[in-house]
């Protein structure tokens, strides 16, 4: 169980979580089909391996952006009725669910300094029940996928089976009430368990409507009556810790919207909690808390795709092609030039081009920088005189002997080392 770290609810919480110390088991599959009783370095060696596949995932996802504000409950809410710490930032609840931040001792990074943890009661309701709700602060894309994601863990009677679930809408879904008679809630169903934590991941995947402004996240509850377990009498005590919650859109080219900023602002300026809070969304759905809706702004942006990064090409002319001692281009190396540069079509999608010339180790610097310059020079003359590119787009590098390929202590390496090379960076998308 993690530190109490911070008591954001009513006295009477600390009887609720006193309340908490019965028979509890995790949420999940309760009769799992493999059990595996692992050693302390198994499990260490398990939970090493799930984090670094985790951060493996999250890293190949980190170009998507997180619509949902504060989903690391890092965030702390200073309410106006106590003028005290009572909640996190950006998220929401009724009286009925009592909630604490919870300092994290799982000794995993990737979850951050706090957790946020919650308490409520079931009595045998087996639909929906909300737990907490968030506004996004950014309007989703109609017909677009977008995945829900976090981290939590349970503690309950392990005679109940409880799996989380999630609604979207234009209101903080309430069961039984007018305003979330158009809202359809689903349980989530894909959840991996984080080795030697207790807590499991999970994921949902839906297709947005383009109407979504609340995202309410709960649990449905039921009781295990597997081989004809006597009914439940009285209420049973729920204990959530909750991490790591993202919004992500499944493409890796949608951005948040750009009033994302302003409308996280205006969120974590409401400060009410307890009664206002609970009116408010029990009686309409929704807070006080006016974002502009038909403005463009709120909506998040499609960017393109970063134009494909080709490779440039390398163009190598040995000193077969030039006279021995001299820059001039033989018959032979003008073909080659012809080919690459005119013939083949490509000129107009050319950027930019290095000229580098190399000579072997025989002769003097001065002599074998100048011999090099000379070649390039050649080259660029070339380039300029047949239109290829302008000479603007051009440089030219003599290396001398200073960049050999090949040995330099024998013929066929002296001859692979004296050359020109042109590197020919494309236009994007070229």
């Amino acid at each position: 169980m993690l530190e109490r770290q911070r008591n954001f609810g009513p006295p009477d919480l600390k009887k609720l979580i006193s309340a908490l110390n019965i028979h509890h088991s995790p949420f999940t599959i309760r009769h799992s089909p493999l059990t595996i009783h692992h050693s302390p370095l198994t499990k260490t060696l398990c939970t090493f391996l799930f984090f670094l596949l985790f951060a493996c995932h999250f890293n190949d996802l980190s170009a998507q952006t997180n619509l949902l504000l504060n989903g690391g409950f890092e965030d702390i809410n200073i309410c106006t009725e106590y003028n005290a710490e009572c909640g996190v930032e950006a998220w929401f609840y009724l009286k009925d669910v009592k909630v604490e931040m919870l300092s994290n001792d799982e000794k995993v990074p990737s979850l951050g300094n706090n957790s946020f943890g919650l308490f409520y009661t079931w009595s045998g309701y087996t639909g929906f029940t909300p737990v907490i709700g968030t506004i996004l602060p950014c309007r989703l894309q109609k017909d677009l996928r977008y995945i829900f994601r976090g981290m939590l863990k349970a503690k309950l009677n392990g005679r109940l089976i409880l799996k989380p679930g999630v609604a979207l809408g234009t209101k903080f879904y309430v069961p039984k009430r007018p305003f979330s008679a158009g809202m359809h809630p689903d349980s989530i169903t894909e959840l991996k368990p984080v080795p030697g934590t207790g807590y499991y991941q999970f994921e949902y995947s839906f297709i947005a409507n383009g109407t979504e402004k609340y995202l309410t996240f709960g649990t449905y509850i039921e009781e295990d009556t597997v081989s004809g377990k006597r009914t439940f009498i009285g209420v049973q005590s729920i204990s959530l810790t909750l991490d790591n919650f993202e919004l992500v859109p499944s493409g890796r080219y949608e951005a948040a919207c750009e009033d994302f900023t302003k409308n996280k602002e205006l969120i974590y300026n409401y400060n009410f909690r307890h009664k206002e809070m609970d009116y408010s969304l029990f009686g309409t759905g929704e807070l006080s808390i006016n974002l502009d809706q038909v403005d463009s702004n709120y909506i998040t942006q499609i960017k393109e795709p970063p134009p494909a990064r080709l490779k440039p090409d390398t163009l190598k002319l040995g000193e077969v092609f030039f006279d021995f001692n001299k820059a001039n281009l033989k018959p032979e190396a003008l073909k080659i030039l012809d080919a690459f540069f005119i013939k083949s079509g490509t000129s107009p999608s050319i950027d930019s081009i290095y000229v580098e010339g190399h000579t072997d180790s025989i002769g003097s610097d001065s002599r074998n920088l100048e011999l090099s310059l000379q070649r390039c020079e050649s080259i660029r003359h070339w380039l300029i005189q047949n239109n290829i590119i302008a000479a603007t787009a051009m440089q030219v590098h003599p290396f001398g002997k200073s960049k050999p390929i090949a040995s330099n202590s024998t013929s066929q390496g002296r001859a692979m080392n004296r050359r020109v090379e042109m590197i020919v960076f494309r236009k994007p998308g070229k």
